[in-house]
Formats: structure tokens, sequence, C-alpha cells
């Protein structure tokens, strides 16, 4: 019988430990971690190719292999001729997704698979995972199913900061343009490069003391017009990945006023979220822009966040956020003036 389950559990329950160790103790199992990049070769020049990649390792027959390609699902389909490096932070956890699905598995684990998807890319996910044709467990910080849940252990309150009052003076980014991909191919590259992804230009008008919230599909540019703002002065980034901001080997050293001598990547996700939170507002920037910051956080995180969130704008800060959770941004807008933009609107 083929069973859907998930387990559940704050920061520091043994969530991706427990996951592991059924793992290892079941056999022919396949396992997806909360790094979906780790999945990725890209040594593939298309998202067709790294979805075979693991098949072609099993000695899968050509046919049967393109087969599979062609009916993974999960939104896929119309990037198949994508190059994987040029995808955004949905569609590579879609992609990593794909390549562990396709393998078609007895038993498929999945870390923290809900993380940074739209709502279209969650309702294709969860289709994918009540049709798998094997047992299924996943592991999340919240109930993302109504299925069989483990829970590892007690769940935090979320408590929320006080209203922040601040009435601020507006401040327009003009022109803004963001690219992703080359227009040029590079030396040491055999193929053209993947046509060049452009958004914009386009004009943002902030008021100190207020959350603009920028909405899209995944893949529709948001986290691309963030980097092109970033370029602005005055600015500090979020990045959708902590750790592509891991410059330094002790927290101490890449947190202004933290005594944390671990490394920033022995830090839990919760954690690792929150000290870049904490290295970026260190600096005490005007625009602070968060990409996909929910990412990572269980509900004690999401609190901790969300203080740090208020204590900013109640400063006079700005912030310009992503975000595919509402609920994420339904809390924001409990302390805090939310404007909502759909990129495809600016």
């Amino acid at each position: 019988m083929v069973v859907l389950t998930q387990i559940v559990g704050p920061s520091g329950s043994g969530l991706t430990r427990e996951l592991e160790k059924r793992y290892r103790e079941t056999p022919g199992a396949v396992m997806l971690t909360a790094n979906p990049r780790a999945h990725i070769t890209y040594l593939r020049a298309t998202v067709a190719e790294e979805l075979a990649f693991g098949l072609e390792q099993r000695g899968i027959e050509p046919a049967q292999m393109w087969e599979r390609v062609r009916k993974i699902g999960l939104g896929l389909d119309s990037l198949l001729d994508r190059a994987p490096a040029q995808l955004s932070g949905g569609q590579t956890r879609r992609l990593a997704i794909g390549a562990v699905a396709i393998l078609e598995a007895p038993t498929m684990l999945l870390d923290d698979p809900f993380s940074g998807l739209d709502t279209s890319s969650r309702s294709q996910l969860i289709t994918m995972l009540e049709s798998y044709e094997g047992d299924v467990i996943v592991a999340a910080h919240k109930p993302w199913m109504d299925v069989p849940t483990t829970l590892l252990a007690d769940l935090d309150e979320l408590r929320l900061p006080p209203r922040v009052n601040t009435a601020g003076t507006p401040h327009e980014f003009r022109g803004i343009v963001g690219t992703r991909g080359q227009a040029t191919r590079r030396w040491w590259q055999f193929s053209q490069p993947a046509p060049q992804f452009v958004v914009g230009p386009v004009d943002l008008t902030v008021r100190a003391g207020d959350v603009l919230w920028l909405q899209g599909e995944n893949g529709s540019g948001k986290s691309t017009l963030l980097r092109a703002i970033a370029d602005e002065p005055d600015t500090q980034l979020m990045l959708q990945n902590p750790i592509d901001q891991v410059i330094d080997s002790t927290v101490s050293a890449w947190v202004p006023g933290s005594t944390n001598e671990e490394h920033p990547l022995d830090l839990s996700s919760r954690d690792l979220r929150l000290a870049q939170a904490d290295a970026a507002l260190a600096r005490a920037p005007r625009f602070l822009l968060a990409d996909e910051p929910d990412v990572g956080l269980d509900t004690g995180g999401r609190t901790a966040l969300h203080q740090r969130f208020a204590t900013y704008l109640e400063s006079g800060g700005t912030i310009v956020l992503t975000c595919h959770d509402e609920s994420f941004v339904t809390e924001v807008s409990a302390y805090a003036r939310v404007e909502a933009r759909h990129i495809s609107e600016l």
C-alpha cells in the first residue's frame, strides 16, 4: 500500500536527522535535501538533460528515459530547453524535486520541498506526490498537506510585534532594469548561452516605515529585480539562499557585534537566516531587500524575524520583499503597512 506522510517540527527538533535516519534504514530510498542545488550537476545544457542525468547513471534505455522526462510534471515541461543555471529559485527547487522523483524509487523522502514555491507550484507538487507510485515522506516546519502527520516536538506559538507607527517620506527608484543570463558566449563555453532575461525598466515608489511586497510567479523576475535595486545606494540585500552570502568562517566575523564563533554553515536553517538578517541590518541600510526571507524558518524563527523587521521599520527603514507564502505577508501586515505590487503591472 502506497503511503504519503509528513513529519513536522520546529528547527532543532531533528527533522533532517529523522529523515536521514529513515533514508539509511530504507533500502532503495531516494532523498531530496533542503538545498535543491545539491541535486543539480550544472554540467548539462538543459533542464531535460539534468532530469535525465540520474536515469543515465542507472542505465535506463533512452526511449524510456525521455518518456519519464516528458511526463515528470511539476510545470517543468515548459522549462525543458532552459539552461539550469538560468532558473529562478522556485524553478530550481522544482527541477531538484523532479530529478529525485524521476528515479521512481519505492520510497522518496523530501526535506522542506514546499519552501519558495508559488501557489501554483505547490499545487503541482501536491498532485505529483499524491500520484507517486511509492511511499513519500515529507519533512517540514509546518503541515502543508492533509495527510498523516508525525509531530517531532510542539510547535512554537507565533508572536507578532506591536504596530509600527512611522510616517516616513517617499523615495522613488527610477528606471530599474534587471538582467539574468548573459548576452555573449564566455570563452570556456562550447555552446551558445541561454537568451538573456530582462525585467524593466520599472519605477518603484517606497515609503520609509513601509513594506513593498513584490508578487509574481516563480521565474517572473522578482529576484532579478531585487538584485538590480541592490545596485542603488544605501541598500542591503538578503538573498533567497543565505548560503550565498556566507563570506566569513565565523558568525562573529560575518555579523557585526556577534560573539558567536561557530561557522555560519554549521547553523540550523533558521539561525542561518536570522544571522543573514542581522548581517544586513547591522549596516543600518535605508532599504532592506528581502528575497523569500521566510524560507527555512519555523514558527519561532518567523517570530524572531518579524521582531527584527518591526524594529528596523520603526527606525525609518523600508523593506522591499518577495514571498510566496501569503501567510508570512499577512503576519507582516499585522504590524506594518504593506503595499502589494505584481511584477507584471510594474
